[in-house]
């Protein structure tokens, strides 16, 4: 079967990316019938076309909710949704996705696989779900999700599913071949299945700092810095990490502001 499908994108690279992924690996199971980057500009394509999936991006443009601007503006939910965002949700968010029937939600850029998973997942369910979300059900989302005081979290990829940390109890991120060890305040190392780039769009913005190809840190647990071995980073956790010249003026910005 194939699933007329709506991409509510802002971005023009970010429109491109994924229908390109669309035609190129799914198209035996999906009908690309729009791609819009506005609230007004989904809400109408919505009406008019009945899509049976649609790819929400959840901020358009300056528009950080925009994704639940467009879903409060319909009638009803009468399709599947796979949520996009360019950063990591927070926790109670994803439970309202999952309230709203998301099968899924993927963080840019996007992975291939991930979003053929995506698919995947609403073909197997398509049918069996017949729960339709009126304007009032969304409202009450929403405000439970906008009103809960939130822990910034972490999502670690990992071999039985997916774990989630609060961000300020990771001290470390060490890349390995083809996966990433998070270092945790409580002494656990996390394994994960993603690499370094996954983690970085996630952290970055929460004031972590890159530090070599190799390692990010957590700068609140910087304990020591030593000029020795080309430069060495000192955590709270005595673990070290090494400094490369790329990465050097943002950490030493980082330590005068601090001091």
């Amino acid at each position: 079967m194939k699933l007329k499908t709506i991409i509510v994108e802002d971005e023009v690279l970010g429109q491109k990316a994924l229908a390109g992924i669309l035609k190129d690996f799914c198209p035996e199971t999906i009908d690309l019938a729009d791609i819009t980057g506005t609230v007004s500009g989904a809400v109408e394509s919505i009406l008019k076309l009945k899509p049976q999936l649609v790819f929400l991006d959840i901020k358009l443009g300056p528009n950080t909710m925009g994704a639940f601007d467009i879903l409060k503006s319909l009638p009803r939910i009468d399709f599947s949704i796979v949520f996009t965002t360019s950063s990591e949700l927070p926790e109670n968010i994803l439970k309202a996705l999952n309230k709203y029937g998301a099968k899924k939600y993927l963080l840019k850029p996007m992975d291939i696989d991930e979003v053929v998973d995506a698919v995947d997942c609403v073909i197997a369910e398509c049918g069996h779900d017949g729960t339709l979300l009126n304007i009032d059900q969304i409202k009450n989302i929403v405000q439970e999700a906008s009103q809960q005081h939130v822990t910034k979290k972490v999502s670690v990829p990992v071999k039985s599913g997916i774990e989630f940390y609060p961000i300020d109890e990771i001290i470390m991120l060490r890349s390995g071949l083809n996966n990433t060890y998070l270092f945790h305040t409580d002494g656990m190392t996390i394994k994960s299945s993603k690499n370094l780039k996954f983690f970085e769009k996630q952290i970055i913005p929460e004031g972590f700092i890159k530090v070599s190809r190799s390692y990010i840190i957590n700068p609140t647990h910087v304990y020591k810095y030593s000029k020795e071995d080309g430069g060495t980073i000192f955590l709270t956790n005595g673990c070290t990490a090494s400094l490369s010249g790329k990465y050097a003026d943002v950490f030493f910005k980082m330590l005068n502001s601090s001091t």
